[in-house]
């Protein structure tokens, strides 16, 4: 766990950094896969799907791309000649309208290293991926075991080809 967590920093970090270089508003991607494998082939899978999706969707926007490493799993940071607002309403559209949105986390940076929030869109917060319920009422009450997770998560993932998977 402390391993993990350590990779969340040193993210954060590279987060900061970009920030810091002013060339454009700084999105974060990665997957949200339960358990404390996250480098698993369907974690990888899933964020090759994500990958290509963003870079597509912002292909015109792009101005640096970054691939990161870590046991938190893999994850893209991008920065965009987009405003913040803009960003995150593309990339909550992404979060809301792909098949396996639900398990994309795509975070939009302020100025002073906050990611942007849903509610300041006036959205509600995210379903659980198992029942469709508030989803962080359901972590804190363990509605769901581990197992019924990951099986529905790598259901989802398994639905898109094998073309993802590398």
């Amino acid at each position: 766990m402390i391993g993990i967590l350590q990779a969340r920093e040193e993210r954060y970090e590279k987060i900061l950094e970009l920030i810091n270089k002013k060339l454009g508003t700084v999105l974060c991607a990665k997957i949200n896969y339960p358990g404390k494998d996250k480098n698993t082939y369907h974690s990888k899978k899933a964020f090759n799907i994500l990958k290509q999706s963003l870079l597509s969707l912002f292909k015109e926007n792009i101005v640096l791309t970054k691939d990161l490493q870590g046991l938190d799993g893999d994850s893209l940071l991008l920065v965009l000649n987009l405003n913040i607002v803009d960003a995150k309403r593309m990339s909550i559209d992404v979060e809301n309208n792909h098949p396996l949105g639900r398990l994309f986390d795509i975070d939009i940076y302020n100025e002073e290293g906050t990611p942007i929030s849903r509610e300041k869109f006036d959205l509600k917060p995210r379903g659980c991926i198992v029942c469709g319920k508030n989803a962080r009422e359901c972590i804190l009450n363990n509605n769901h075991s581990i197992y019924e997770i990951l099986n529905k998560v790598n259901v989802m993932i398994d639905s898109f080809g094998d073309e993802y998977a590398r």
